[in-house]
């Protein structure tokens, strides 16, 4: 089995984890185990508690209280481990960096230095809502808070991750992979100290020993949206608040430092720079004021994030004998980019290395859109039908709990849409359509993306999930005149009576239902 390790950072790595997920959701993940580490100095951030909601209804619709399995070739393959942190600066003393270094207190010398490093305001703002784009104090900060939590918290989350990298390492090569944005606070903050907090960590946790096998990969995400600029009230009562008109002029320091910090490049070994040409996607709707943080800081998702995902993909999937040439090189990171085509679409290739097929991943993403409409429509609702015997000759999964269906709906809710009151809710895959401009931008047909009520819902025909005009339409399906798609998947399930050797009930009618839907698409 495969052993994976991924830490987001900030608040966009929030949400890059976010697409990570979905894609071990779709199956991309076979075999595998992830280590996940999602790492924000914000535990209120609204992206935080979304990532926090998705990977609980993952872990628990692959069984309630039940030991976890990594499986292949069906949804839900990849087993994940989620582990989590952010510094306390709750506490009085340690509400700003003026306060943990105790500048104050410190003699004159020492506090000349901190005055030449750090302006009153960056010394002295609020740290609950993270960084703020102060990236020079952030760098410090995140360093030390890791160093710290390990040795005040033997038995939390940050050191059972270092201790699952380590054992990883004893036992061979290890892969760990970083997400997180340049142009920012936490992410931008953290990624160039991240390797050195996670090795000086383990030396103290491990006696001396260090992470010797270890190979690091990262994405440098540069600027890609933007938000309302702070008010002038809002700059005197915050002190420091990040501006996005700053972000392209951020990314381009950090391009630069990237390029030329060889204390960096040595502890990297891949790079893959991503951005887009414009930073004229908006992450807030009809907000009065900058938000710098908190539970209001719930941004939608971007297709960006998804290619920040596959990024992961490709380093987990690069040969050991690469990486170990690129580790021994004495220039360090190789950096890695993807251009797309000037109309703005999207394709499933584009998301994959070149040297390896979409067919695979466009068979998960398009069956995994599917299985979404035979969970969440009230008047179609295979997965709880099937739960409750209800259907004529489909048995066998009665004893799925009320925790496990609960969570399916939970998981294609955050997925797709979900409908509630008569209203449709987004989830991350009309996000990321959104995010493209619309149109035909998104590789799936754009009548489902234009469904905008529960009755379009529920007389949808999700049998052509792709365009009349598109290569992939071979795997649309008709339902004939007398009949629906819903119908046709039913017929398709009962025929599917391949065993599959699943403990879990959940599971086993998951992996059912994916096979079934594999044939009827045509794949």
């Amino acid at each position: 089995m495969n052993k994976y390790f991924i830490i987001g950072i900030g608040g966009t790595g929030m949400r890059c984890l976010e697409s990570f997920v979905h894609l071990c959701a779709m199956g991309m993940f076979d075999n595998s185990e992830i280590n996940l580490l999602a790492l924000d100095t914000d535990l209120e951030n609204g992206n935080f508690a979304r990532l926090q909601e998705l990977v609980d209804a993952y872990v628990k619709l692959k069984g309630e209280n039940k030991a976890q399995q990594a499986h292949a070739d069906t949804f839900f393959s990849a087993k994940i481990n989620f582990f989590s942190f952010s510094p306390d600066y709750s506490r009085t003393e340690t509400g700003s960096f003026q306060r943990i270094a105790k500048v104050s207190y410190a003699g004159e010398t020492e506090r000349d230095l901190a005055n030449l490093l750090f302006t009153e305001n960056v010394q002295s703002f609020d740290l609950k809502h993270g960084y703020r784009a102060q990236t020079h104090v952030g760098s410090l900060l995140m360093y030390h808070a890791i160093l710290d939590e390990v040795n005040r918290n033997p038995g939390g989350h940050v050191s059972s991750f270092i201790d699952e990298l380590y054992n990883a390492n004893t036992a061979g090569n290890v892969k760990l992979f970083i997400l997180g944005s340049v142009f920012g606070g936490t992410g931008a903050s953290s990624i160039p100290v991240m390797p050195a907090a996670l090795d000086t960590a383990v030396r103290k946790r491990h006696q001396g020993k260090t992470l010797d096998k270890l190979y690091i990969g990262a994405t440098l995400l540069t600027s890609y949206f933007s938000f309302i600029s702070p008010t002038q009230s809002s700059r005197e009562m915050q002190r420091v608040v990040a501006d996005s008109k700053n972000f392209s002029m951020n990314s381009q320091a950090a391009m630069m430092f990237y390029e030329d910090d060889l204390s960096v490049k040595r502890a990297y070994q891949k790079f893959y720079m991503l951005g887009t040409a414009t930073n004229d996607f908006k992450t807030e709707q009809a907000e009065p004021d900058t938000i710098t943080g908190g539970a209001r800081q719930r941004n939608d998702s971007h297709y960006i994030e998804l290619f920040a995902a596959f990024a992961a993909y490709d380093f987990f999937k690069t040969p050991d004998s690469d990486l170990q040439k690129i580790k021994a090189d004495k220039n360090g990171v190789q950096y890695f980019f993807r251009t797309m085509d000037e109309s703005g679409k999207l394709d499933f290739k584009d998301f994959l290395p070149e040297h390896e097929s979409a067919g695979g991943f466009m068979k998960r993403f398009s069956l995994l859109t599917a299985m979404s409409f035979l969970v969440n429509l009230d008047n179609t609702d295979f997965f709880a039908s099937a739960q409750r015997g209800e259907l004529k000759n489909i048995s066998g999964y009665e004893d799925i709990t009320k925790v496990e269906l609960d969570a399916v709906y939970k998981y294609f809710g955050l997925y797709h849409f979900r409908l509630s009151n008569d209203q449709v809710r987004e989830g991350w895959l009309r996000q990321l359509y959104r995010s493209t401009g619309g149109g035909d931008r998104l590789m799936f047909s754009p009548e489902m993306f234009g469904l905008t009520t529960a009755r379009d819902f529920r007389k949808y025909d999700y049998g052509k999930l792709f365009p009349k005009n598109s290569e992939y339409n071979r795997h649309n399906f008709n339902s004939g005149l007398f009949s629906n798609p819903f119908d046709k998947f039913k017929e398709a399930f009962v025929r599917e009576t391949t065993d599959s050797p699943f403990a879990n009930k959940s599971e086993k009618l998951i992996k059912r239902m994916y096979d079934a839907l594999g044939k009827l698409y045509g794949f």
